[in-house]
């Protein structure tokens, strides 16, 4: 259906009608350019990208790239059709410029989205139905035995608490950015100084060719991969984030380069390049995307929430320009080891399950269970870590047996993500700082002491094997071919993903559940609370300050309770509140 705006208001009986569902591609999209001239749609957003991502999790999820796969048919991408869009002339210019100039080309354009999208829906729709999947809720609500389930019941309304979550935006302190830029400006300057030392001459940090001259050239180091060649077809040493990785513990301009990557990233997004984001009002409207990380996982953009550091990490508390109006407060809800607790619920590890089950810190639990610290000893010098971290006390009274508790919990917690990302004793040496045979014996003391973790990872391959793909706790599946491939690398990174996308992949279900539940509770309507941003396993809300404290004990309780059925451990869930996200973590 081609329509110009001024034709919208024949139509707002129908937009009005909740029985309807509307078709789209890149459905949150198109609803906020309807709801930006008054139009709100209240019946189904049906979105194929989301349809085609379940089905083909590894393909493109682009209108005509899924035409082109499913009937071999594609037409003039906008561009080619309307001219390249710049900052001078927008995709909305060239429309309206085509409206006047070539209005025919507009009509056939348009007609080929609408007949494209539609004829995806009616295949995609199709192949979903008889597409079944492994849910752990065939007999439970929400009752998923095919892909389609999983599309109708849990994508389609999540599409519309996403659009939500993105209209809403949060509120930006400008004063507060303007505070911290010279103080981040500052730390980056340094940086770079310390880089021109390092290197013994000016060197530029973003430049690749001057780093590959360094650490090739001068340093000899030996490449772990090369470029792809680009335009011009040369392959050259890559020097991307494994490779700094790889070298940053024992070559100091590797660290550097990492650190300064971070810091120019975080900078350029929220800092110097916020205010171009900030609508009229003062709010960020960040771009979640439903259809792009395979576990299930959110991703966005615009900016990229994801990147925020987390509290202990965040050294310019970027957490802390987040706000809420006069009046209003955060609340922002955090599920604490979320991906621990459901590697426990794969395993049905007894260890572990007992460690939650006594309601231990999970990290602390397993490692008095592992290297037999007494729990209160590594919990108290946990404490006594934090406070000399806040600067209440000198760093003199963490003893050596203190010391000992905390290196144990760590290289617990490093172990545990080891488990659940397939990470191999190289990896978990260069994370620990210690040799790969003292990585492999402590791989091989968690297996022995958790053996049920074993069993999962051994089982999560098998099944992979036999079916071509992992599945997560509500059904999603993750196609992975690889997994039979004859070259070891390929076989060995699925065998990774068969392991982690049911832990990963569960945990982006958990989530996603339990913004479903809180959207059906209709905070927003009844309470004036609305939900905000979701990064990672948090949820940020914004609510009147009077209902703050109810309102938290309601978004912790749904939280911890996702699912129609109790999981093998129980969920938890810390909830915070503040004027902003910083106070409120």
């Amino acid at each position: 259906m081609t329509l110009n705006v001024s034709a919208l208001p024949y139509f707002e009986e129908v937009f009005r009608m909740p029985n309807k569902r509307w078709i789209f591609a890149n459905a949150k999209y198109d609803a906020h350019i309807l709801a930006n001239v008054g139009v709100h749609i209240a019946g189904e957003l049906a979105d194929i990208q989301v349809q085609h991502a379940l089905l083909y999790d590894d393909r493109s999820h682009t209108l005509k790239d899924i035409n082109e796969e499913l009937f071999g048919w594609r037409w003039a991408d906008f561009q080619d059709t309307f001219g390249k869009i710049t900052k001078k002339q927008s995709a909305e210019e060239r429309i309206r410029r085509a409206e006047k100039e070539n209005f025919p080309l507009l009509i056939e354009y348009a007609a080929n989205d609408a007949w494209g999208t539609l004829q995806c829906y009616r295949e995609l729709s199709r192949q979903l139905q008889n597409a079944p999947t492994h849910s752990l809720f065939r007999e439970a609500p929400p009752y998923i035995t095919t892909l389609w389930d999983l599309y109708q019941k849990v994508e389609v309304p999540y599409t519309k608490v996403l659009w939500k979550n993105e209209r809403n935006g949060v509120l930006i302190d400008e004063e507060y950015i303007a505070k911290i830029e010279p103080i981040a400006r500052q730390e980056i300057q340094d940086l770079e100084k310390a880089i021109n030392r390092e290197a013994g001459r000016v060197l530029n940090p973003n430049s690749t060719k001057q780093l590959q001259e360094y650490f090739f050239g001068r340093l000899q180091l030996q490449p772990l991969k090369m470029t792809k060649g680009g335009k011009t077809g040369t392959r050259n040493p890559s020097v991307d984030k494994g490779f700094l990785e790889h070298y940053a513990p024992t070559v100091p301009m590797a660290s550097y380069v990492l650190q300064h990557r971070s810091l120019t990233k975080l900078y350029g997004t929220y800092i110097s390049g916020i205010k171009e984001l900030m609508d009229p009002h003062g709010r960020i409207h960040t771009r979640y995307n439903q259809d792009v990380a395979r576990t299930g996982r959110l991703s966005s953009a615009d900016p990229n929430l994801q990147n925020i550091p987390k509290p202990d990490n965040d050294k310019w508390k970027l957490r802390g320009a987040f706000i809420a109006p006069k009046g209003r407060d955060l609340i922002v809800a955090d599920y604490e080891q979320l991906e621990m607790r459901l590697l426990a619920c794969a395993s049905l590890e007894p260890g572990m399950c007992e460690v939650i089950h006594k309601g231990w810190d999970i990290h602390m639990g397993n490692a008095s269970m592992i290297f037999g610290f007494p729990y209160e000893e590594i919990k108290e010098a946990k404490r006594i870590e934090k406070e000399v971290k806040k600067g209440h006390l000198h760093e003199s009274v963490l003893t050596a047996r203190m010391h000992e508790c905390l290196i144990a919990r760590d290289t617990v917690k490093t172990l545990g993500f080891a488990i659940v990302y397939g990470m191999g004793p190289e990896k978990l040496a260069r994370a620990l700082k210690i040799t790969r045979a003292e990585a492999e014996a402590k791989i091989a003391l968690f297996k022995s002491r958790y053996p049920a973790i074993d069993k999962y990872a051994q089982d999560a391959v098998r099944e992979t094997m036999e079916t071509g793909y992992a599945f997560t706790v509500l059904g999603r599946r993750r196609n992975l071919p690889q997994i039979a491939s004859h070259r070891k690398d390929e076989r060995m990174q699925a065998e990774r993903q068969a392991v982690n996308t049911p832990i990963q992949g569960s945990a982006a279900d958990v989530v996603k559940m339990a913004q479903l539940l809180l959207d059906q509770m209709g905070l927003d309507t009844r309470y004036d609370c609305h939900s905000q941003m979701q990064v990672h396993d948090e949820l940020m809300h914004e609510c009147p300050q009077e209902g703050t404290e109810f309102l938290k004990g309601e978004i912790k309780m749904f939280m911890e309770c996702p699912f129609s059925e109790h999981l093998a451990v129980p969920l938890a869930v810390d909830a915070g509140s503040g004027h902003s996200w910083l106070e409120a973590k």
